[in-house]
């Protein structure tokens, strides 16, 4: 019970910390004419957070080896979360814009943690019981 709880727990956050920083403390660039790339990638953070929480809620529901899948697919959700800003979608180019000097490591580091947590939560899922 405790695995299930710190595992579902852990992604819970990550996912929300995931959504809310690039429209919070991590925010991107403001909406003037014309969006930046850096807001398409905060606007990708919030669908992808979103994923990632909802995923960690289910988990604390269902069976060891269900739980493990969704564990997996947290940790690509996790990839995911670094590639958004890093190749798929990018942020400001200048290096002084806020996006490319707090988002873009926020959503790294974001990323890494739950792609670490989730694997070892689907590897701890997976493992079979120890028989007394």
């Amino acid at each position: 019970m405790n695995k299930k709880l710190y595992a579902g727990i852990s992604q819970i956050l990550l996912g929300a910390l995931v959504a809310v920083a690039p429209q919070t403390f991590a925010h991107v660039c403001a909406v003037k004419e014309m969006p930046m790339a850096c807001h398409y990638t905060a606007q990708a953070a919030l669908g992808i957070g979103i994923v990632i929480a909802v995923l960690g809620v289910a988990g604390l529901f269902v069976s060891d080896q269900t739980r493990a899948g969704l564990d997996i697919a947290n940790a690509v959700l996790g990839v995911l979360t670094i590639t958004v800003p890093t190749v798929l979608i990018g942020v400001c180019k200048g290096a002084m814009m806020h996006c490319h000097m707090v988002t873009l490591p926020t959503l790294i580091v974001l990323g890494v943690l739950l792609a670490v947590l989730a694997a070892i939560a689907a590897y701890l899922d997976l493992k079979p019981a120890k028989r007394a």
